[in-house]
């Protein structure tokens, strides 16, 4: 097949954009699922422990990468922003991004007493992410050009290929930096060969303004910080784990709190396609178009919330175990209690959606901000008191307290815009 062709040609581009789009969330949110379950049958459960951390680690500095710019990208429908002052800011971010998650992994190590290895392992993993967050500038640009299936299939095709690489490289080396280093490096040359043959397809001048570049990051700081907030209050549970447990309870807290992520995937794959087309609609005010996708979104991550939760109840402990094969049976629970956290993340990834495209991102701040700061005065309390279960407890509380001040957010944010009919 020729890969270039296939990634470019589409006799039906709404299909192959939710099709795709689905394939790609798919594989985005399951990559560190099998890199874990190949390590802890490769290398053993500390490994696994380490790389958990490590990922979330370098999840978390990616947000300083994308910056939060591509939902405000896509939904830049009257080209405020050229292609080539996007591009631009994204390198700037993605050096800062760099510099930080080095200082930091440094910091930690000196902190938490990681060894050399594990050091390596954490900048190693911040590098592999780096490559997201560059490519994620693209995407945002093929989908404003209403070419999301481009996107979703590149993402897709070198998704495989990074998790075929990966897979042969531990097998091979028994080496889980060794497997991580042979990666990354596969992973930038198939990003750069892949974004060649598409990125043509647009013919974008490549011309810019460097106040505009400030500008963009002036405008897309709220949605950076509230990102960089909401990641942290997901996973403050890991970062006390890793202060206060060992390795190993690191290892089966990630693998229980990976169904947890099935619930925003489905939503985000359902949700995404459409955001193009939302942005139309706000640029229209039709308020009641955009007000009934929401509520049906919303309709439709509850209903799966709750199936996920029986599934979890019934199945999730056995399937888990045999997957990542190690014993999660004092577990059944937290991972219960920790998939009710999954649908209030799944609602406040769907409403932050909504409330950027009425651009009223800068409000989202002060929510993600006292829920930061509560995760921040009782994440270690929580872990020392309660361990994993304290750990699931302090997941699901903080999503439901930033689900709540959404919910008021987008009321008002749609009632405003309805009242008003102009842009903040």
């Amino acid at each position: 097949m020729n890969i270039k062709k296939f990634l470019i040609y589409s006799s039906n581009c709404e299909r192959d954009s939710y099709v795709w789009n689905m394939i790609a969330s798919l594989l985005q949110s399951f990559q560190s699922v099998i890199m874990l379950m190949i390590i802890t049958r490769v290398v053993g459960l500390s490994d696994a422990g380490v790389f958990t951390i490590a990922y979330a680690n370098a999840n978390l500095f990616v947000i300083i990468g994308k910056y939060g710019v591509r939902y405000f990208q896509i939904s830049d429908i009257k080209k405020q922003f050229t292609f080539a002052e996007y591009k631009s800011s994204r390198i700037l971010t993605l050096i800062i991004m760099l510099i930080v998650s080095v200082g930091y992994a440094l910091y930690s190590s000196d902190i938490n007493h990681y060894t050399v290895e594990k050091l390596q392992i954490v900048i190693w993993m911040c590098l592999f992410k780096a490559i997201d967050a560059y490519e994620d500038v693209f995407i945002g640009l093929y989908q404003n050009r209403n070419r999301l299936d481009i996107a979703a299939k590149s993402v897709s095709v070198r998704m495989i290929f990074t998790l075929i690489i990966f897979s042969i490289s531990i097998v091979g080396t028994h080496s889980l930096l060794a497997a991580l280093i042979i990666t990354t490096v596969f992973t930038f040359l198939t990003f750069t060969l892949f974004t060649k043959w598409t990125y043509k397809y647009f013919h974008e001048k490549e011309t810019h303004n460097f106040k505009n570049v400030l500008l963009l990051i002036h405008n897309c700081f709220p949605l950076f910080a509230g990102t960089f907030l909401a990641f942290y209050i997901g996973n403050a549970p890991k970062y006390a784990i890793d202060s206060i447990l060992n390795s190993e309870m690191q290892a089966c807290y990630g693998f229980i709190s990976m169904p947890v992520f099935v619930i925003g995937v489905f939503s985000n794959f359902v949700f995404t396609p459409i955001l193009y087309k939302l942005s139309v609609l706000w640029n229209e005010k039709n308020i009641k178009a955009i007000t009934a996708h929401t509520l049906k979104q919303t309709v439709i991550i509850a209903i799966f919330t709750i199936f996920c939760i029986l599934g979890g109840y019934y199945l999730g402990i056995p399937i888990l175990s045999v997957i990542y094969n190690t014993d999660l049976t004092n577990y059944k629970w937290e991972l219960v209690i920790l998939l009710i956290g999954g649908g209030f993340f799944a609602l406040t990834e769907l409403l932050s959606k909504v409330i950027t495209i009425v651009r009223y991102q800068k409000l989202m701040l002060y929510g993600y901000a006292t829920v930061a700061f509560l995760a921040l005065l009782i994440s270690k309390r929580m872990i020392e008191e309660y361990s994993i279960m304290g750990a699931a407890l302090l997941y699901t509380g903080l999503m439901a307290i930033l689900s709540i001040f959404f919910v008021i957010l987008t009321i008002y944010g749609l009632l405003s815009k309805n009242n008003k009919g102009e842009i903040k």
